[in-house]
């Protein structure tokens, strides 16, 4: 034990300044913990952009069409590769990966489904906020 009393030591020095060095490093950091959240009421304007009958609403024809345009897509809503049977939303990942030459366009998501196409694994996830077949 006495022959590795230093080594012992020298371990013990170098944990004890890891510690402190950790420690001093901690308190003095800039951060969230020295800056409280704050969260405060509703803001003037918000509530009036949304009514009560508004929320809840299925999206109507006109909002998948702006929703389309948007998109910057006239050739339709729903893309699907001319090799494939599974249908995406342009925005889609995977839909980004389909060569232009490839392109199947429908103008929704019921014609795409009259090929015998379905729905990508991600559909309902990556549709346009109050999408209702």
């Amino acid at each position: 034990m006495k022959k590795n009393q230093g080594d012992i030591a020298l371990v013990a020095g170098f944990i004890l300044v890891a510690l402190i060095s950790f420690g001093v490093g901690y308190l003095t950091a800039p951060g969230a913990a020295k800056n409280p959240l704050i969260i405060e009421g509703p803001q003037a304007g918000i509530s009036e952009q949304v009514t009560s009958e508004q929320v809840g609403e299925p999206a109507s024809a006109s909002i998948l069409d702006s929703t389309a345009k948007r998109v910057g897509s006239e050739k339709g809503l729903i893309v699907a590769s001319k090799n494939s049977k599974i249908y995406h939303w342009p925005w889609c990942a995977a839909a980004k990966n389909i060569k232009q030459e490839n392109e199947v366009w429908f103008k929704s998501e019921a014609e795409a489904q009259e090929t015998g196409r379905t729905r990508c694994a991600d559909f309902e996830k990556m549709a346009p906020a109050g999408y209702i077949k």
